[in-house]
């Protein structure tokens, strides 16, 4: 299958492209994200037309939700100039969106039966992005992912090592819950996921992925510090993590039963990915050798 990669330059995207490449089962048709900044429609159909995909896979909101600063309302045009575009030319629309698209009052796991009703303008976003692509596609795939983890950035993670390396004091609450996810992880689930749709499985619907082991964000940090402080270049994070008893109680854990039992889609911990994540960002941003 042909597959469209908007945003094959974000974290997500370079896992795709690693975990894609070695399986030689579809060909990766890389877009990174200047390419999609689109002025205008037109650019969309242009955009699209040339590709001619089996498959749009849509990476660009889920990575720039994590950024300070970097999604913004022009990106949901460009999503509307992108779904209007991928309906008049039949293409499937895989869109990654976020566990953001809910409030975090409920005090269970979030099912896709619950209603999205984010209170913040990033969530209202990607609740709005869900909505209007919603109405104009048919074969609208969508996967609501937990807070996604990398050691590429730029990202929320990174700033948490930045702050490691830097020994400031890092505040955490596990008032904070979600269902963290490596982008590794991301790439193993939608691989299995298109698989599946190329051999006959419905290419649309609306599903939930998180790694198992829904967390407090306290708790969360506490692994990453834990195995950070191993690193020469974070020796000194030990005792840098302080507990925040003011943070109002958010929780955005996701029910992920119904992806298991459409496509047996098994979950994995994910703290089996936080040193694989830590040893990336001392490669890519640190002198220090892993060993």
């Amino acid at each position: 299958m042909r597959i469209l990669l908007l945003g094959a330059d974000t974290p997500i995207g370079y896992s795709l492209r690693a975990f894609l490449a070695p399986l030689q089962r579809h060909e990766l048709i890389q877009a990174p994200l200047e390419s999609t900044r689109l002025k205008r429609a037109r650019q969309a159909k242009k955009l699209l037309k040339s590709a001619d995909p089996g498959i749009i896979l849509d990476a660009r909101l889920i990575s720039l939700i994590d950024r300070e600063n970097d999604l913004q309302p022009e990106d949901l045009e460009r999503t509307r100039w992108l779904g209007e575009t991928s309906a008049k030319l039949g293409c499937r629309y895989f869109l990654l969106s976020s566990s953001r698209v809910f409030s975090g009052s409920l005090r269970r796991a979030y099912r896709e039966s619950d209603a999205p009703d984010a209170t913040d303008a990033l969530g209202q976003m990607m609740m709005d992005t869900e909505r209007h692509l919603s109405g104009l596609i048919e074969s609208l795939f969508i996967l609501r992912l937990g807070w996604v983890f990398s050691g590429r950035g730029p990202s929320v993670f990174n700033r948490l090592l930045d702050q490691l390396r830097a020994e400031e004091a890092i505040l955490a609450s596990d008032n904070r819950r979600d269902c963290p996810v490596h982008s590794a992880e991301v790439a193993r689930v939608i691989a299995g996921i298109i698989d599946q749709i190329e051999v006959g499985a419905p290419a649309r619907g609306l599903f939930h992925y998180g790694s198992e082991g829904d967390t407090g964000y306290f708790s969360f940090v506490e692994a990453v510090v834990a195995v950070a402080s191993q690193f020469d270049a974070m020796a000194g994070s030990t005792g840098l993590l302080q507990e925040d008893f003011t943070t109002p109680v958010v929780n955005r854990s996701l029910d992920c039963g119904a992806i298991r039992h459409r496509f047996g889609i098994q979950q994995r911990p994910w703290r089996d990915f936080v040193e694989r994540a830590i040893r990336r960002y001392i490669e890519i941003y640190c002198e220090e050798k892993t060993p």
